[in-house]
């Protein structure tokens, strides 16, 4: 890895600019430790070391070689797969210029040779110009549509199902898996909901409709629960099966939440999807 003082002292400028969705992702810890710096995230709240195993397993399970990161932010997930799987080929789609230059050079750091950053749009426009990949991170992307992109294209919330049936079918012409999560909040505005609060079943609902009109097959569902020390969430991944009977029910889920899962970011499910073709 090489670490330098001038890029330590360039993270450490970018890191400090004000923007929207900024300061969401901690390093990587190869990274941490390269460059003796880390920035510290409520884990309780939000977190990207929570979700990893789930992604990295699922990666690893249907030998993705290639893999597309939709808003990769700072580069959290980009950059841990890049290190973790060999021979990987990693794409960072990031409009963001600020987390953009961030990701170039973490990449540098880790001297990961086989990544690409691009700022080319995720919208309806461009979603399936970025080539084919083994699988693509989608996470907490769609419900921005009509809001930080695609404006037109998504009036108000009632055109919002219709949309996101067209955008990820179109997507997946070009994926052959993706690992989806979405927020229930149209645009992220707590007070246009496209699903209520604490409607947990209707969450399963609500994306089961858009993942079965865009063409998708669910392989698991990943549900969070109480964690460990270590990371204070863990997920448990669950078969379509489970989450169509008992395990996508109100109460169900519910319980398992408790007041231990008690934020909105970790009562959104990791979705692990195959195209049908």
């Amino acid at each position: 890895m090489q670490a330098t003082k001038e890029i330590k002292e360039q993270l450490n400028e970018l890191y400090e600019r004000a923007s929207k969705h900024g300061q969401y992702q901690t390093l990587p810890d190869k990274l941490a430790t390269a460059l003796e710096m880390q920035f510290e995230v409520n884990e309780e709240w939000r977190g990207d070391r929570t979700r990893y195993p789930v992604i990295k397993g699922y990666l690893a399970k249907n030998k993705c070689n290639s893999v597309l990161d939709i808003g990769a932010n700072t580069g959290y997930f980009s950059l841990s797969i890049a290190d973790d799987i060999e021979g990987s080929q990693i794409t960072a789609c990031e409009l963001n210029k600020t987390h953009a230059r961030i990701i170039e050079l973490l990449a540098k750091v880790g001297g990961y040779n086989e990544f690409r950053v691009t700022d080319r749009s995720a919208n309806m426009e461009h979603i399936g110009d970025f080539g084919k990949f083994d699988c693509a991170l989608h996470l907490n992307i769609l419900h921005h549509a009509g809001h930080d992109f695609d404006k037109e294209l998504v009036p108000d919330r009632e055109a919002f199902m219709q949309y996101g049936k067209k955008y990820l079918k179109m997507f997946g012409s070009s994926v052959d898996r993706m690992i989806f999560q979405m927020g229930y909040n149209w645009g992220g505005d707590k007070t246009l909901p496209l699903v209520g609060r604490d409607d947990q079943a209707g969450k399963i609902a609500f994306t089961l409709d858009l993942m079965d009109g865009a063409g998708w097959e669910i392989e698991g569902v990943a549900l969070a629960k109480k964690g460990d020390k270590d990371l204070p969430i863990a997920y448990d991944v669950y078969s379509l099966h489970e989450i169509k009977g008992e395990k996508g029910t109100q109460k169900w889920l519910e319980e398992r939440y408790g007041a231990d899962v008690w934020s909105e970011f970790y009562q959104r499910p990791l979705w692990l999807c195959k195209a049908k073709r």
